[in-house]
């Protein structure tokens, strides 16, 4: 005969509310949180969280609205004032932000690169259709602007020179060191707005897979484990170095310069894609 008491679940419940009861006068959806209260947000959210992926809609179709719809609730006066408050604690930040560099590489630069250098990396990219600037050409008014510009403008040349792939893994990485690396060198509330999207894509994408692809998951937490130590090596986020500058380096010697720890021992498949 069993003795053992059945557990009584309302105390379970009580004990994980710590004891509150939620209520609300209020007729319509309403919380403290602004993204919360984004009806296109919550609809995105979990749009690209649970669907499955397919050929109509893309992991980067809906990046744009992404972009868009979190722009909706960012103060740009208080971002100008995080930009200029990190730029007076940080030389180079300000250097960076002051110079406005930008390129635009083509595909004659680095046709004749030697194998194994960035420039052949990109030539290989070039050759298979990539477009590495697109839209991400023309002068930036503010510095908040100019940042997300230069970031797109690098993000390609960021798969060589890591080595994490342009796969589902690949991306996941890339976020996870850029959400490191801005954490690490801007103040808490800059990095936020600098990384939001990074933070939506890697958490949503992470719960798709789980959901319905659990087969590329080991390779998903492999990524994030190397990107976030990759993030933390860096002495700055890798879209504030001038990558350019260094077309015919080695590409091992290019990850010793900026202490990028070399792509080995990856766990899972990384060539994984969604169907």
């Amino acid at each position: 005969m069993n003795t053992q008491e059945k557990p009584d679940l309302r105390n379970d419940l009580d004990y994980m509310r710590g004891g509150r009861s939620f209520q609300t006068d209020c007729s319509i959806l309403r919380s403290t949180s602004e993204y919360l209260n984004s009806a296109v947000i919550r609809e995105l959210h979990s749009n690209e969280g649970l669907r499955k992926s397919g050929p109509d809609v893309v992991s980067t179709t809906l990046i744009p609205e992404f972009y868009q719809t979190f722009d909706a609730l960012k103060d740009q006066d208080e971002i100008a004032q995080l930009f200029r408050e990190d730029a007076g604690r940080l030389p180079d930040l300000r250097a960076w932000l002051d110079e406005r560099y930008m390129a635009h590489i083509e595909y004659d630069q680095v046709k004749n690169a030697p194998p194994g250098t960035l420039g052949y990396g990109i030539r290989l990219m070039l050759g298979q259709g990539f477009q590495l600037y697109f839209s991400h050409l023309g002068p930036a008014e503010t510095d908040f602007a100019y940042m997300r510009k230069r970031r797109a403008q690098v993000h390609d040349l960021e798969h060589i020179v890591t080595g994490f792939p342009a796969t589902m893994p690949g991306e996941i990485a890339l976020y996870a060191a850029h959400l490191a690396s801005s954490y690490n060198y801007f103040q808490p509330r800059l990095a936020k707005e600098t990384t939001i999207v990074s933070a939506f894509l890697m958490t949503t994408w992470t719960l798709r897979t789980s959901l319905h692809y659990p087969e590329a998951m080991l390779a998903l937490c492999d990524a994030q484990e190397k990107g976030t130590k990759l993030g933390r090596s860096l002495k700055r986020p890798l879209y504030m170095e001038r990558l350019e500058d260094y077309l015919d380096w080695k590409l091992p010697d290019l990850r010793a310069h900026f202490s990028i720890p070399e792509p080995n021992d990856l766990i899972g498949d990384w060539s994984w894609q969604e169907p």
